[in-house]
């Protein structure tokens, strides 16, 4: 990792959603550490995310451009993030974000040392590459993604959709980027990175996963977690069973009803298993709609599984949970960031896809690769919760074969994180690739 050319600097625009913006902090950390200048242009209730990173690296570096988040008639007052809102609101947020073109304009114009290219997330191209073209400079985009979704979206796009397609105009920017990052690599499924580089039809397609999460002492990863890290860990230290504790969570967007509250509930209860149950509270979209019956924890549940269930409502430390020793398996959406915590953690994953790109995670990891247990599908669905309770005790048995199969895999990750691996070779080469444009 040397350096390269001095003050060479992209413009990083993360969509506003906690996965998203810290894949994109990870991608920043190693291109930082391979000599490239980063902005990332955010909007004031977003800029702590920044803090770990901003601790790593000097001012030089790392900087950020902090531009106030444009009123929008349809968004929540004060809503900034995805885990604010639903993903109803997903237009909404696209508009209000695209108002932010002229002042980075101006900034760019007014700027000793412009970036040469954006990096910005595929969600943001529908504004962010025309952007890039009006400053004439390159658009990197970053999908927050795997390639098996990547080559059987932009495959179907190309065949049926064109611009037509409700989300065309994003298919078509992100597809038309100079370059393209997916936080994936090579090996999860070789053929359909191979597939969607012919697409993309040049080579500037780089699998850079997985990264080592950016952390700094005194600094929470996506901010201060609801229950204090040191009671948590203590309480997993007191587990006296390797692998013996279940994770469940489903990221920062989803709530749960009071009817899957609690037949979730119940079959914890019933599977007599060691347990966190990370609860989201719910965003100000959801409140203002239906949010009185959202992500209620059961009457008197936390009481009767005292000791051996450990229920933390609001942010938790998920990558850190899900490395400790004790946790065996996670129930989750099956978004792709969680999945990959899952995947570092060397813990199985029951899947409960519900909504976007999560169905044909679950195409991949479950129906592709067998490395994983699926126990239901769909944003409205209620799980049975005896058979739930019993896929929560059966997933703890550590000669299951898709936990095998699991393991087998996060080798392959982690083999090409390593130096000479596949995606540490990628990040080489997309500083490379950067440092190669003119400023």
């Amino acid at each position: 990792m040397s350096m390269r050319k001095k003050n060479l600097h992209i413009l990083a625009i993360p969509w506003p959603a906690s996965g998203h913006i810290l894949a994109m902090i990870d991608v920043a950390h190693q291109l930082a550490l391979r000599g490239i200048t980063i902005t990332f242009a955010v909007t004031p209730k977003n800029l702590y995310y920044m803090n770990p990173l901003m601790s790593l690296h000097d001012k030089t570096t790392i900087q950020t451009l902090v531009l106030p988040f444009p009123s929008h008639p349809s968004l929540p007052a004060g809503s900034e993030n995805m885990q604010d809102v639903t993903q109803d609101y997903f237009l909404y947020m696209v508009e209000a974000l695209s108002q932010l073109h002229h002042p980075i304009i101006q900034w760019f114009k007014s700027h000793p040392s412009p970036p040469v290219a954006i990096l910005t997330d595929a969600m943001n191209t529908i504004w962010t590459h025309p952007l890039a073209s009006v400053l004439e400079i390159k658009t990197i985009s970053f999908l927050h993604s795997n390639q098996y979704i990547a080559s059987t979206v932009w495959s179907y796009y190309n065949k049926e959709m064109k611009k037509e397609f409700f989300y065309g105009e994003m298919l078509h920017n992100t597809i038309e980027s100079w370059g393209l990052v997916l936080n994936s690599f090579t090996e999860i499924h070789t053929k359909s990175f191979d597939a969607f580089k012919a697409i993309a039809k040049h080579d500037r397609v780089w699998g850079v996963s997985p990264l080592l999460p950016v952390q700094a002492a005194g600094s929470e990863r996506g901010g201060p977690a609801a229950m204090p890290s040191h009671e948590v860990f203590a309480w997993l230290d007191s587990c006296p069973v390797d692998k013996s504790v279940v994770y469940v969570a489903f990221g920062t967007e989803i709530t749960l009803n009071k009817q899957q509250m609690d037949a979730l509930g119940d079959a914890l209860e019933k599977s007599g298993v060691r347990f966190i149950w990370a609860v989201k509270k719910p965003g100000k979209g959801v409140e203002n709609a239906s949010g009185h019956d959202q992500s209620v924890v059961p009457n008197g549940f936390e009481d009767r599984v005292a000791g051996r269930g450990l229920v933390i409502k609001g942010w938790v430390p998920q990558s850190m949970i899900l490395k400790h020793r004790a946790v065996g398996s996670y129930l989750c959406h099956l978004g792709w960031g969680s999945l990959f915590d899952g995947l570092m953690g060397g813990v199985l994953l029951l899947t409960w896809p519900m909504q976007c790109d999560q169905f044909m995670n679950k195409q991949l990891i479950v129906d592709e690769l067998g490395a994983a247990i699926p126990v239901c599908e769909g944003l409205g669905t209620i799980p049975d919760s005896v058979k739930l309770a019993q896929i929560l005790a059966d997933s703890l048995h550590l000669n299951r074969p898709e936990r095998i199969q699991w393991m087998k895999i996060r080798d392959k990750a982690l083999n090409a994180a390593q130096q000479g691996g596949s995606s540490f070779k990628a990040l080489d080469d997309l500083a490379t690739q950067i440092s190669s444009l003119t400023p």
